[in-house]
């Protein structure tokens, strides 16, 4: 049992006791202890659209995330090529890390049983981010730096351990509409992320220059 539903179950069985539940009292227990990399696995871009993959093996294991909760900073990295595309079904990913191999993005966040907000910050020397459209606006994209509610739920826990669905990421992340885009993150080790050089873009283990 992953441990954070470890200690739901225990939280609950004890304030289900007599003696004990007086003194009980809701605090919100976060879904997954997001500290860490995670990778993205599979993905649904528009409404409707079913969970699928990549459909090339250059871009797997090439779009991640990484949680500080010390500093509640989470850094995306998207892979990044040649002719400067990012996108989940047309980056060849063929730049190393040294010529900008990765787009990095940083956000604050708060993380609240189920949900999380992501609030964009943009450090200095990095690219302004795409921003939504007025009309995008009119359809309820919320601006990235305006603060994202990110809908969390586990993800076939009979097949996977430690995968996790978000609905949506902000706007442009991993193609993001904003609105219903749907990604599978799975947990990887810490040092997966070193290759992308995003937490130095975004502070972790710094303060990031503004």
């Amino acid at each position: 049992m992953h441990k954070i539903a470890l200690i739901r179950a225990l939280v609950a069985t004890a304030c289900a006791l007599p003696i004990l539940a007086a003194g009980c009292k809701d605090e919100p227990i976060p879904l997954f202890d997001e500290e860490g990399t995670w990778v993205l696995s599979l993905f649904a871009l528009e409404d409707g659209d079913p969970i699928g993959g990549f459909g090339s093996s250059l871009r797997q294991d090439k779009y991640m995330i990484f949680y500080d909760k010390d500093a509640k900073i989470v850094a995306t990295a998207a892979c990044n090529d040649s002719m400067g595309e990012q996108g989940l079904k047309t980056s060849q990913c063929d730049l190393p890390k040294e010529q900008g191999g990765y787009y990095c993005r940083c956000f604050n966040y708060e993380f609240d049983e189920t949900a999380m907000t992501w609030t964009e910050f943009v450090p200095k020397g990095q690219p302004t981010p795409p921003e939504p459209s007025e009309e995008d606006v009119m359809n309820g994209v919320v601006p990235p730096e305006a603060g994202v509610q990110i809908a969390l739920e586990e993800y076939s826990p009979d097949t996977y351990n430690d995968t996790y669905r978000y609905t949506p990421l902000p706007f442009g992340v991993f193609d993001s509409n904003g609105t219903t885009s749907q990604f599978i993150f799975q947990s990887r080790s810490v040092a997966s992320f070193d290759v992308t050089g995003c937490r130095e873009v975004c502070g972790i283990g710094a303060e990031p220059e503004m």
